[in-house]
């Protein structure tokens, strides 16, 4: 009993050690690289902005991770990066690619686990055990029939144990519910291959889009420095020309006011510049904060592909349609499953033992067989799991179905955004042409004083946002483009650019006429009264015109004129200005 008390107490402190081992809380490991990845700044920003920030060692350390923390290098570009340049970066460093690819390993992980089952399992185990009994035998004399056994239970008197066994089990035979298994191992390994093609194209469309508007930011900040300078010199002058009487004080202020409109224009500008770039690092997966610098693209090639081209590529080029396609047969699989279970399972099992210990014999014992089971009752279980299976193949259609219609409407979304986009670049050409012709105009007449400084700044005020307008088209037409490529899983069958060339190339004649004029009144429409008949090429000299006004008489010299000379005159108005009367 002294013995069992003792045994017993150390099984107990072995137990509370155990429980202690299950109750540990894991070590978290620390990852100050993920703070790292928040808070670093740009390599080459600071030095931009004069705060004597050394790029070098900053590019080092991102370059170079500390062994065995798990980071990523992160290779900042240091010159002007390319499209092509933008998406190698992202291929490299994108965390949604890597996610994609971790996704893949997994699944293929998967299919070694699946495989597994079809082979047997070998297990070794080895037990020390303790057992005390008043009753019982300890086996026969030397010559009698029963031989002491090693087992336990047959006191009387404390036995020991020592068991060290191995043991073998194979399953040969599950009516098919190990190759469902199997089946759907290797379909998943295939949906996952399908959706990092598909991750990658998503990537590749994030990146496109925040390159193309990073050049449209540029582009406006561009466009806003000009008319910060044309703001600035327009007041300068228009405080000379307030000083010598020539505008009033409401006109000059109105120019200032816009010196201060332009200005924040150009502050919105540099923001949305700022924004863009982060927006472009975030998606090539490259440190936020750098200053990513890109090369102009200004292309728009002609798409030479209609709406069913373009449904027929997404057909033949969308991953999802192969996924939802697999994905139902994902759900078959798991419906051949749960009939399977309503089947019984072969197996064979096999054992080896060697006994040893104290008060008993020591044996080797071995034990093998072919085992059938199969589950008489398991309360309705079963018969749920198969109504859930069948379920989940009608859901997996279902989807499929709206997969497929979630297609054909991004590609007609899309589609029709590329024909918007590319009427967007000649109506915001010809709207272009128009506000510089008239900001020439009206700057002639402003020289003349035949225009008021309020009609010049609106002419420079349209001039600028029509510009503004043309550089946006370019770039959201090529946005379009990604788009559309996206949409349809693969690369768009595009053309040479036949859009005319840019207003700096001087302006587009127009086309000469053809037919006959719609001013010019047919045969036998009755004329109108005091008009002449129309003039007829070879014919009879026409009928004599009324006389044209008579010229007003010069004035006499000496007379002071009206508004005095051209370059001083002053508009025949009054100042409703609340700063007073004019000067």
């Amino acid at each position: 009993m002294t013995v069992w008390r003792r045994r017993g107490r150390r099984s107990l402190g072995l137990t509370l050690v155990l429980c202690a081992g299950c109750v540990h809380r894991p070590d978290l490991r620390e990852r100050p690289d993920l703070g790292e990845r928040v808070t670093r700044a740009g390599a080459g920003r600071d030095v931009e902005h004069g705060s004597g920030f050394d790029a070098a060692l900053q590019r080092t350390s991102l370059e170079v991770p500390r062994e065995g923390d798990g980071r990523q290098a992160l290779a900042l570009p240091s010159n002007a990066v390319t499209l092509d340049e933008a998406l190698a970066l992202s291929r490299e460093h994108s965390p949604i690619l890597a996610q994609a690819r971790a996704a893949l390993d997994a699944a293929r992980a998967n299919v070694e686990i699946t495989d597994a089952a079809f082979l047997p399992t070998i297990q070794g185990n080895y037990s020390v055990q303790a057992f005390s009994s008043q009753t019982g035998f300890t086996g026969t004399p030397v010559g009698g029939k029963f031989p002491v056994l090693p087992v336990r239970g047959f006191g009387p008197g404390t036995q020991d144990f020592n068991i060290a066994e191995a043991q073998l089990k194979w399953t040969v035979f599950q009516f098919g519910k190990q190759l469902a298994r199997h089946g759907q191992s290797m379909l998943k390994t295939e949906i996952a291959d399908l959706q990092l093609v598909r991750s990658s194209q998503s990537v590749a469309f994030d990146v496109g889009q925040a390159y193309f508007r990073v050049l449209e930011a540029k582009a406006a900040v561009e466009i806003a420095e000009k008319a910060v300078q044309r703001a600035e010199a327009f007041q300068k002058e228009s405080g000379d020309l307030l000083r010598r009487g020539v505008i009033t004080r409401e006109e000059y202020l109105r120019a200032d006011a816009r010196l201060a409109a332009v200005r924040q224009e150009r502050t919105d500008a540099r923001s949305e510049e700022e924004v863009a770039v982060a927006a472009l690092n975030r998606a090539m997966g490259i440190d936020v904060n750098a200053p990513t610098r890109v090369v102009d693209r200004r292309q728009a090639p002609q798409l030479d592909l209609e709406l069913d081209g373009a449904l027929k590529l997404a057909v033949a080029n969308r991953p999802e349609i192969p996924v939802v396609v697999r994905g139902i047969a994902v759900a078959e699989q798991d419906v051949k499953i749960a009939q399977a279970d309503f089947l019984p399972s072969v197996s064979i099992q096999a054992g080896y033992s060697n006994v040893t210990g104290t008060g008993v014999q020591n044996a080797n014992v071995g034990a093998g067989g072919i085992f059938v089971t199969q589950e008489l009752y398991g309360g309705g279980r079963r018969r749920g799991q198969l109504r859930a299976a069948s379920a989940g193949v009608r859901s997996a259609t279902a989807q499929a179905q709206q997969v497929c219609d979630g297609i054909a409407y991004e590609v007609n979304v899309a589609f029709r955004g590329v024909e918007d986009a590319r009427e967007r670049i000649g109506t915001a050409r010809a709207s272009l042409v128009q506000a510089s012709e008239n900001l020439r105009l009206v700057t002639n007449r402003f020289g003349t004083g035949d225009a008021t400084p309020s009609e010049l700044i609106d002419a420079r005020s349209a001039e600028t946002s029509a510009e503004q307008t043309y550089n946006a088209a370019f770039y959201l037409y090529q946005r379009a483009i990604l788009r559309l490529e996206f949409a349809v899983g693969t690369e768009l069958p595009t053309g040479p650019e036949k859009l005319p060339s840019p207003p700096g190339a001087g302006p587009v004649p127009p086309a000469p006429p053809s037919g006959t004029s719609p001013f010019r009144p047919s045969a036998g429409a009755p004329g109108f009264p005091g008009l002449p008949p129309p003039l007829e090429f070879g014919g009879p000299p026409p009928a004599t015109l009324s006389p044209l006004p008579t010229p007003p008489a010069p004035t006499p010299p000496g007379t002071p004129p009206l508004f005095g000379p051209p370059a001083l005159s002053r508009p025949p108005y009054e100042s409703t200005s609340p700063f007073g009367a004019r000067p």
